[in-house]
């Protein structure tokens, strides 16, 4: 199959023909050459043969990647609001939906709603965030593997647990790090500042390590420059040579920190 005359950021394409037109805006006019769904050539446009599907100068790009959602609060708003739009407004209007409604049939119902529309607009990968505080593990996760299933081959999908990680001490700690094993997830949690905040960090990794898997926290969410949960999950990764991927998301209290703070932490991830 070939995409004839089609418009291509040139940054995004590998294997342009030396030929290849640059406009001003960085696109390249390209015909495609697709065989078994991959891109296999770019050719010079009005280079390949007749047939095919004209573009005109479409727009062509890479899927979309969705690094960081929460299928399972999608489309709940119309039930529960945010009553003063606040943060913890927020987690609050959450927290009684979620008692309340979160059936496996309410949210796998949204979460499908949310992957078709993701579907729809181009989206190739999700990572989603699932609340994981007891009882709804043991909702979540099973629906979350149902849908990875049938979505398989059109959209990749893949989980994180979101608590508190001190959520994680004892036998639920145990219970959650084999069910994200299970379901072949991520590990990951909330870390927000406390006295024994490495001790916490100590037992998340020991524990993900023991089953191969990745990391992926939450962690400095907010506007207080104490909050330096972003450096201590540096130096736990180093203290335990961790050896799989660690995300962190959010990071918002490097916007207050001064800059010396600032330069002492971005040292510690690049290390």
């Amino acid at each position: 199959m070939t995409l004839r005359d089609a418009a291509v950021p040139a940054c995004l394409a590998e294997g342009l023909p030396p030929e290849a037109r640059i406009d001003g805006e960085g696109l390249a006019r390209l015909d495609i050459r697709i065989e078994a769904g991959k891109v296999v050539a770019f050719l010079p446009a009005g280079a390949a043969p007749d047939g095919g599907v004209a573009l005109g100068g479409g727009m062509i790009w890479p899927c979309f990647v969705d690094l960081h959602t929460h299928l399972d609060k999608g489309h709940i708003w119309p039930r529960a609001e945010n009553p003063d739009g606040t943060f913890d407004g927020a987690l609050n209007a959450v927290m009684q939906d979620r008692e309340r409604h979160w059936t496996a049939e309410d949210v796998a119902a949204r979460m499908d709603w949310g992957l078709r529309a993701s579907y729809a607009h181009g989206t190739a990968a999700v990572r989603t965030h699932l609340d994981s505080f007891t009882p709804q593990h043991a909702i979540s996760w099973p629906v979350f593997g149902a849908l990875r299933a049938k979505w398989r081959g059109r959209i990749d999908l893949q989980a994180v647990t979101i608590v508190m990680i001190e959520r994680f001490e004892g036998a639920f700690g145990v219970e959650l790090a084999d069910l994200v094993a299970a379901h072949g997830g991520i590990l990951g949690g909330a870390a927000l500042p406390a006295p024994d905040l490495d001790q916490r960090l100590d037992r998340v990794l020991t524990l993900a390590a023991a089953r191969g898997l990745d990391l992926d926290f939450h962690a400095d969410e907010s506007g207080d420059p104490a909050a330096q949960a972003l450096a201590a999950i540096a130096r736990a990764k180093q203290r335990h040579r961790f050896p799989g991927k660690v995300t962190v998301g959010h990071c918002c209290s490097l916007a207050v920190q001064d800059e010396a703070t600032v330069d002492r932490t971005l040292d510690l991830v690049a290390e």
